[in-house]
């Protein structure tokens, strides 16, 4: 059966005239006619009524009308679940904090957009609580973070790593009593970040945004751990002395029965940022 017969079928039945239907559907009036004789042809029945301005369904057109309805919404729901599976295939979704994509990841992504023109990305921004999950979920094939996965079910592998260094603005002799804007860079850096300070400090700004950070930091007065990087790209950007990094480990997370395994070992395993290039 020819869906394109159901079509017109369809389409005539509604118009109740071949012309209209014709340029409903951009055929030829002739064509239609066509197509409905075949259809008539293959069934062995007369389906419409054919008088001058006056075309009526018969009582074979009437039966056959809710079946070709069915037939078509199942063609069209067959064609769509078969574009998106295959879609699919071809789409990697990568999924990180908002300060990862901003410390390099955008440009890695780039950089992967530039080699592997036949793979659609799908860049995604959330807690990793719910980024983990939708691993989990199949939702998202590829994590970047700073925390490993205790996880069986889960690979980790570590990609990069990337110093960070306290800065300000402007730098003034008593740097480390300024404001401080607090970054969530991850439960390993929080303790590396106690240690650098040496006693409580509270915040008056915490945010997982890295140029959100870096943009407070003139009217507040404040200083904040950004990649050191970021000094060559940012010269307003100042450290705060005397010069003490942290070092933040990426880590990239996916499931291990993946469909997309063997490519994302290939494509972290190319893994680039500014740091990297130093």
């Amino acid at each position: 059966m020819d869906t394109e017969l159901l079509k017109t079928f369809l389409e005539v039945s509604k118009t109740r005239h071949f012309g209209r239907a014709a340029e409903s559907l951009y055929l030829t009036q002739s064509a239609v006619s066509s197509r409905i004789r075949l259809l008539e042809s293959q069934l062995g029945v007369n389906l419409f009524t054919r008088h001058r301005n006056n075309i009526r369904l018969t009582a074979a057109g009437e039966q056959l009308l809710p079946y070709a309805e069915n037939l078509m919404i199942t063609w069209q729901q067959a064609r769509s679940a078969i574009t998106k599976s295959n879609q699919k295939k071809n789409t990697l979704s990568i999924g990180a904090l908002p300060l990862i994509w901003e410390t390099g990841l955008t440009d890695w992504l780039e950089s992967l957009y530039l080699v592997h023109k036949n793979l659609q990305f799908d860049a995604r921004v959330a807690p990793r609580n719910i980024q983990v999950q939708q691993l989990h979920e199949r939702q998202l094939d590829l994590l970047i973070t700073t925390e490993p996965s205790k996880m069986d079910e889960l690979v980790s592998e570590k990609i990069t790593t990337i110093p960070l260094q306290l800065v300000v603005s402007e730098r003034k002799t008593s740097d480390k009593k300024r404001a401080y804007i607090s970054l969530d860079w991850g439960v390993d850096f929080s303790q590396q970040e106690k240690e650098y300070f040496a006693q409580e400090i509270v915040p008056i700004l915490t945010t997982s945004s890295a140029l959100m950070a870096k943009q407070l930091l003139r009217n507040t007065a404040g200083s904040t751990f950004l990649p050191e990087s970021w000094q060559n790209q940012y010269p307003e950007l100042k450290p705060v002395l005397p010069l003490q990094s942290i070092n933040l480990s990426l880590y990239a997370i996916w499931l291990q029965n993946s469909e997309h395994h063997q490519l994302i070992h290939k494509l972290i395993s190319n893994f680039n940022t500014p740091e990297n290039n130093d």
